[in-house]
């Protein structure tokens, strides 16, 4: 799958709705309402509420309905004490609450930039497996030792590759700033508080796709002011379009168009190849079926091989567009050749090594059928959309409590 070029961003007064596409076709959608930050990346000054042993892992108040969740695993200094009730502690939400689960925490802080993150409490340098070239890494690896830190972990991120050096050195030093005054700001608050929260999703979609963005289309004269701004303090030359009137943002590049198709359970291929998915609580099912392939245009019946690596290019997709978390189970059309059946799994996880979520394609079982899994992270596309009109139904007139915000980054 290509990089993500375009962004699309309809604003409305309840919630924006962010579609991110790769050569025109749809690739995520964001939904952010205004009643309801979405906490996922916040640093939060929290307070332990207890300690429970037999999940090896604590519950901490950090202003929200629910109380987050910090296992064993994501705590640091405490080398292996129990955490007492009322301390309070730094955490960062790597996920935010969905459904009935509070927010899952971590202690081992990151600090986002375009080119880097640096993690206070980590330690060495570790550089994106996707800036390969041993001449650029050696580059990089060289512009890390000037930035002059004495402690702390840092990831250097792909966008970096192509950066200027003094670019690269002069984020690091600026992330080190931040870090400094945020230990300030933590000392002089009382728990729990949010310090550090996520820009805007757009101007945090800018900040991560590097300078791949060809164009970005939007309806907020506001918002593309913001995103002007952001565009050029990174030096990007992404086109901002900006439609306003009778002119419909989210007929660019057909993104309503596609939105509905990834919401049918069965779609058809140009091809002529249809997949149905069905999703369930436990598991998503996904059957593929030859349906007319091979029939278009004078065609001949077209192999099961054929049929199933196109089926292989878009489940990759649409599980990542549908955003389908936990057990995936696919239904290929059999295959008899065991070379046949291992292309198609490699050509499956090549695809889904592009997915910003863990995914895994285990194999296939004795069945016949593929077996993959997926985090779960935020809600699927079907139910994001309905938070979307659900907040624009509301009436939201404006930004919701953030809660006490210290900064936003």
């Amino acid at each position: 799958m290509s990089s993500i070029d375009r962004l699309v961003c309809h604003e409305t007064p309840g919630a924006t709705l962010l579609a991110s596409l790769s050569g025109g076709r749809l690739v995520e959608v964001a939904v952010a309402a205004k009643d309801h930050a979405d906490l996922t990346g916040a640093v939060i000054l929290g307070r332990i509420e207890r300690f429970v042993p037999e999940l090896d892992a604590a519950f901490v108040d950090i202003g929200a309905a629910r109380a987050g969740f910090l296992r064993r695993t994501d705590m640091m200094g405490f080398d292996g004490e129990r955490p007492p009730a009322g301390l309070p502690i730094l955490v960062q939400v790597t996920r935010d609450a969905l459904e009935d689960k509070g927010a899952r925490l971590t202690m081992n802080l990151g600090l986002v930039g375009r080119y880097l993150v640096f993690h206070p409490h980590g330690e060495g340098t570790q550089l994106s497996r996707r800036v390969p070239d041993s001449a650029a890494r050696d580059r990089l690896l060289q512009a890390m030792g000037d930035i002059g830190a004495d402690e702390g972990g840092w990831v250097v991120r792909t966008a970096a590759a192509g950066a200027p050096r003094d670019a690269v050195v002069n984020e690091g030093q600026g992330l080190l700033v931040r870090w400094d005054g945020l230990r300030t700001r933590a000392l002089a608050q009382r728990p729990p508080v949010v310090l550090v929260s996520e820009p805007h999703p757009l101007l945090r979609a800018v900040r991560d796709r590097g300078g791949t963005l060809a164009e970005i289309v939007l309806d907020d004269r506001a918002l593309a002011l913001l995103a002007r701004r952001t565009l050029d303090s990174f030096d990007d030359r992404g086109e901002l379009r900006l439609v306003i009137g009778n002119g419909d943002v989210l007929d660019t590049h057909d993104v309503a168009g596609q939105i509905e198709a990834a919401l049918q359970p069965r779609m058809v291929l140009r091809s002529g190849v249809e997949i149905l998915f069905e999703p369930g609580r436990t598991l998503c099912a996904i059957d593929v079926d030859s349906g007319s392939a091979g029939m278009r245009q004078g065609q001949g019946p077209r192999t099961a091989l054929e049929v199933n690596l196109d089926a292989a290019e878009e489940i990759a997709r649409q599980l990542r567009l549908r955003n389908i978390g936990g057990i995936v189970i696919v239904d290929f059309i059999d295959m008899r050749a065991q070379g046949d059946r291992a292309r198609v799994q490699a050509v499956l996880a090549e695809r889904v090594a592009d997915d910003p979520v863990p995914t895994q394609v285990v194999g296939m079982t004795r069945l016949g059928l593929m077996e993959i899994t997926r985090a779960r992270r935020g809600p699927s596309l079907a139910q994001a959309l309905d938070a979307f009109e659900r907040a624009n139904a509301a009436g939201v007139t404006g930004p919701g409590d953030r809660g006490n915000t210290a900064e936003e980054s």
